[in-house]
């Protein structure tokens, strides 16, 4: 439960948000831990606290770190002691560093944004696969079907009728079919 108590204090405050890699996770919570034990030795630091959670595109940490006034926080930012501290861990960082600062208890009622990222794509063998599960069927129809068309015009023609067709339907109804009904075998890795 919340103290009121911390609701109420005038303290400074920085929110960090980063994102790492999945397998990059323990390594930047051991640095964290590092980064709390430089900030104890810090004049006005008050506490430093880390969430993390795992999501689909890397491991999130939100570290709030709380300075008992702004000159204690604008003495860290500026100082040797913190770029020296930082630089391991923003260098596992797979997205922008996002960081907000905060005078008193306006930190609890600010939304945080999402970390931009753009979502990784599935693996290249398992992208092949659908892509050769929603050809290679409907071109054995298209062809079979459109044979008595397709064999009254030249061959470049009438594959070019079958591409048509096989592009719009991959494209418009296959291909997002196939990629719902294999959301989870496609974003396993």
């Amino acid at each position: 439960m919340v103290d009121a108590r911390l609701l109420e204090d005038r303290q400074n405050s920085l929110l960090v948000a980063l994102r790492v890699r999945h397998r990059d996770g323990d390594r930047c919570a051991e640095l964290l831990q590092k980064l709390n034990e430089v900030l104890v030795q810090t004049e006005g630091f008050k506490s430093l606290d880390v969430i993390r959670r795992e999501g689909g595109l890397g491991t999130d940490f939100y570290v709030v770190v709380r300075f008992r006034d702004s000159a204690a926080l604008d003495a860290w930012r500026n100082s040797p002691k913190r770029a020296a501290a930082l630089v391991d861990i923003e260098a596992l960082a797979i997205t922008d560093v996002s960081r907000q600062q905060a005078a008193g208890a306006n930190i609890w009622f600010e939304p945080v944004g999402s970390l931009p990222s753009t979502p990784r794509p599935p693996l290249f063998w398992k992208r092949w696969a659908v892509s050769l599960l929603a050809v290679y069927p409907a071109l054995i129809v298209l062809v079979t079907v459109l044979s008595p068309l397709t064999s009254r015009v030249p061959q470049a023609l009438g594959l070019l009728i079958v591409a048509v067709i096989l592009t719009g339907l991959t494209t418009a109804f296959i291909v997002p079919w196939l990629t719902r009904a294999l959301n989870g075998w496609l974003t396993a890795r």
